[in-house]
């Protein structure tokens, strides 16, 4: 293993942690929010239980990816070129997301995921020459 085969190794398993741990993070304060909210009547009822889907699929997408993220790091170790591929989806996906997520809502704290995808996608484009192993 060389030596940025190791360093993009680690960037996925540190940015595929922090994505699990926000997405349950994501769950465990939003859902308590919302029924809170939805309790007080500031949500109309009807629109309870969908709400409350989205916000829980949304924190289960997120663990879902940073588990990925931690399933492909011992091949983006070894140098293979699909795992190279996952990372680079995974990576461009949260930095359009980031992006979108801002600019629906100009919130700064959104763009932490800009952040997490292109500390992901940046070194994996850069050194896209080094992960050709099939």
């Amino acid at each position: 293993m060389n030596q940025k085969h190791r360093i993009a190794r680690y960037i996925a398993l540190v940015v595929g942690g922090l994505l699990c741990v926000v997405g349950v993070l994501h769950d465990i304060v939003n859902i308590p929010s919302l029924t809170r909210a939805l309790a007080r009547g500031e949500i109309a009822e009807r629109m309870g239980p969908q709400l409350m889907a989205n916000v829980a699929l949304a924190g289960l997408a997120l663990a879902l990816l940073g588990v990925l993220l931690v399933l492909i790091a011992p091949d983006l170790g070894r140098g293979k070129h699909a795992a190279w591929r996952i990372g680079i989806v995974i990576g461009l996906f949260l930095v359009i997301s980031g992006v979108a997520a801002y600019l629906w809502q100009p919130r700064e704290t959104v763009l932490i995921f800009s952040a997490l995808g292109g500390l992901l996608c940046g070194p994996l484009l850069i050194w896209r020459k080094d992960f050709l192993v099939e």
